[in-house]
């Protein structure tokens, strides 16, 4: 007969002995998802260079109400108050009223959005400039008052994005830039037309679910205004070039 054996307990190993240290030791857990910053303004730009006066084309952009004809994104559009003429203004065109506030409804990538826009044209830089939210515009204080117009800013009550809480974006500025071609001298009645979109979402989930279209938006848009251009102004015959 065999002698009994005595079992001595066996001890365990450190980690399974006290289960805090386990828990403890295990990797820390990562989200899948790493969502933008959303606090930071998304910017899309495009150019081309068109054959015709910039004065004609700058009056094709200022024409706000027309944007909802030929601008893809662009579903509502409707100018609410104007410049008052003055006689004695330093403007080209000092019988001309200018557009200062708009009502637009603008959208991509399944987003869209109805605002109002405070609007600055300054024909002297060629520049039409459409904000709205929480941004201003940077076009110089001194530009801005020999053209009369000054920037109420974002408290100056009558420039918003949505209609209330849960609005896609925080702050959208679209500026149009209108100059004679660089080497106009080469190039005569050529123009270089730039479009500038800055915008920053409320939710940083719109931004990436954006980014597939965003990059998209800018191009699309000009070649629309180039098509318009080519509707109202008329053929020259002449292709407009992509700038850089």
């Amino acid at each position: 007969m065999s002698t009994p054996r005595t079992l001595t307990p066996r001890r365990l190993p450190l980690p399974l002995r006290n289960p805090t240290v386990l828990l403890r030791s295990r990797p820390s857990c990562r989200s899948f998802l790493t969502l933008p910053d959303s606090s930071k303004p998304q910017h899309v730009t495009a150019a081309r260079r068109l054959p015709y006066h910039h004065a004609a084309l700058y009056d094709l952009i200022a024409d706000i109400d027309s944007y909802t004809q030929f601008l893809p994104y662009c579903k509502v559009s409707r100018v609410t108050r104007w410049t008052t003429p003055h006689p004695s203004s330093p403007s080209s065109s000092p019988s001309r009223r200018w557009p200062t506030r708009a009502d637009l409804t603008a959208g991509w990538g399944g987003f869209e959005e109805t605002y109002t826009s405070r609007v600055f044209c300054v024909p002297s830089l060629g520049v039409v400039e459409a904000i709205s939210g929480d941004a201003r515009t940077e076009i110089p204080p001194s530009e801005l008052q020999k053209a009369g117009l000054t920037d109420p800013g974002p408290g100056g009550g009558e420039s918003g994005i949505g209609t209330g809480e849960g609005g896609v974006f925080t702050s959208l500025v679209t500026r149009w830039t209108v100059t004679p071609a660089e080497d106009a001298a080469q190039q005569h009645d050529w123009s270089d037309v730039r479009l500038s979109i800055r915008y920053r979402f409320a939710n940083p989930l719109y931004t990436a679910v954006s980014g597939a279209v965003a990059d998209k938006v800018a191009p699309v848009m000009i070649e629309a205004f180039v098509e318009q251009a080519r509707r109202v102004l008329g053929e020259t015959g002449k292709d407009a070039e992509t700038l850089r």
